[in-house]
């Protein structure tokens, strides 16, 4: 490949590498009533990314999921805070049995002896020649109640101790909240990082279509005054330099044709990041990609990313539900102590046998002591498998730890460079712009070849194309830090807005 068709293809390949679209678009996402209307109205809707950003906060699925994530949480933490509090119980039974329960006193012989029989008065007992009797007393049948019944009883329990159970499963409870949250905002991150980079990918698209559209209408002026002077006979200008120029302009009439539908289909990714409809009109209200100069010190990125990134947070409260585990399965070989209560009503048409009015109403209160002796060893391993999952989240939290201080580090190393090459490349575009201008002219005076003019305006494009390319890779990388910090660093260093 020589240096005339070189320039050329770099652009193109540039142009084509460019991150624009990402690489797992989510499905498409009904928006709300409330968009829907400005955009039916407007047909075209002008939007600042902060805007973008809150559409998509607004339409985007993930985050109600998210927080019917965090109220399952919360009613796990009230359940388990439900210990705390007595158990009260209701129940009532209705009994019918075919027949009246009974019981059957067996024939019985009684003796009596003479004593039994004396008399006494007021002036002594009067004695009786009786002598001792024996009575034989027939079998009996005595119903104990009606064959229906209606019980009501009304229990109450209130654990006194449990061995550090209770308060164990509350902070497993806290902790699986905690987790919850950091998973809702780990959502509300991805989000906003989606559409961050969605906004300047379509803004690097239009920036990449405008460069190309000004290049190949340069050429296509080029292009005229080649034909001319070519048929003008001057002998300066040959047909090669005429063909050489127009292969150049139908090639760039082909990359630009390739750019405007990059920039369309940036533009429906970002669409579509927002969760609005396929069809809806948005219009970017910047044109150019933003250069936000950045001075922090990596040390302090890495402490901050301590602070704010939700995955080390959720790891954090991980550790601490399998502390709290832990302490739930030692807790096994603890006694439990329980104070119980219970209140009950029979209603029964009999008030002769077991349902005396004396029984049929009653109730009963004590404690009730639980001594685990032996359940197989189960609670032993129970232990043994709490103790493991903590080490292994243990390991895990270090592989964390080393793992986003690499990250934060791989991310902000491109950020400072793409940051110091921002200034070189503006330059060099700036150069080559002066540098295409002069050739021009000179063109036109017929004091340089047209060679020199094809390479002049295809560096132009190169070096500007080269630049807006910088400008993405440093914004982009801005906003990868922030996700990956679960902060904007610049507003949490800086108090930039």
């Amino acid at each position: 490949m020589n240096r005339y068709t070189f320039f050329p293809a770099a652009l193109f390949v540039m142009m084509a590498i460019s991150p624009l679209i990402s690489q797992s678009e989510p499905p498409p996402r009904e928006q709300v009533s409330g968009v829907r209307e400005v955009l039916k109205d407007s047909g075209l809707l002008t939007l600042t990314l902060q805007e973008c950003v809150d559409v998509a906060l607004e339409n985007n699925h993930a985050r109600p999921a998210s927080k019917f994530a965090v109220e399952i949480a919360e009613a796990q933490h009230l359940q388990a805070l439900s210990s705390y509090w007595p158990q009260v119980a209701l129940r009532a039974s209705f009994n019918y049995m075919d027949e009246d329960p009974n019981f059957i006193f067996p024939t019985n012989s009684i003796s009596l002896p003479a004593s039994a029989f004396n008399v006494n008065t007021p002036l002594g007992p009067l004695p009786v020649n009786i002598p001792a009797q024996s009575f034989n007393l027939p079998e009996q049948n005595v119903k104990l109640m009606n064959k229906s019944s209606l019980i009501t009883s009304l229990s109450a329990t209130y654990p006194l101790y449990t061995g550090g159970l209770r308060e164990a499963i509350a902070r497993q409870a806290r902790s699986g909240l905690e987790a919850a949250k950091q998973d809702a905002k780990r959502t509300d991150l991805q989000v906003i990082f989606d559409v961050k980079r969605m906004y300047y990918g379509a803004l690097l698209a239009g920036e990449l279509y405008r460069i190309g559209r000004d290049a190949m209408d340069r050429m296509e002026v080029t292009l005229e005054l080649t034909e001319k002077l070519y048929k003008s006979g001057s002998g300066k200008v040959k047909k090669t330099d005429y063909l050489r120029n127009k292969s150049v302009v139908e090639g760039l009439r082909t990359g630009v044709f390739f750019l405007k539908a990059n920039e369309d289909i940036a533009i429906a990714a970002l669409t579509n990041a927002m969760g609005l409809d396929w069809n809806s009109a948005i219009k970017l209200s910047e044109t150019n990609i933003p250069f936000f100069p950045y001075h922090a010190n990596l040390r302090d990125v890495v402490s901050n990313a301590y602070l704010f990134n939700p995955d080390w947070a959720r790891l954090q409260e991980g550790l601490k539900a399998a502390e709290a585990r832990l302490d739930a399965a030692k807790s096994g070989h603890l006694p439990k102590i329980a104070m119980v209560g219970n209140l009950i009503n029979i209603q029964n048409s009999y008030d002769k046998g077991l349902h005396t009015p004396d029984n049929k109403n009653a109730w009963s209160m004590g404690l009730v002591l639980e001594l685990p002796l032996f359940n197989g060893f189960r609670t032993q391993e129970e232990i043994r498998e709490a103790r493991a999952r903590l080490g292994k989240l243990a390991e895990e939290k270090i592989l964390l730890r080393e793992g986003i201080a690499l990250q934060v580090k791989y991310i902000f190393t491109l950020m400072i460079s793409s940051g110091e090459q921002e200034h070189s490349a503006a330059e060099a575009a700036k150069a080559a712009d002066e540098n295409r201008d002069l050739h021009e002219r000179a063109y036109r005076e017929d004091l340089v070849e047209t060679k020199d003019v094809i390479e002049a305006q295809l560096v132009e494009s190169f070096m500007k194309a080269q630049h807006q390319k910088i400008l993405y890779d440093h914004v982009e990388a801005q906003a990868r830090l922030d996700f990956v910090v679960g902060k904007e660093i610049n507003k949490l260093l800086y108090g930039q807005k």
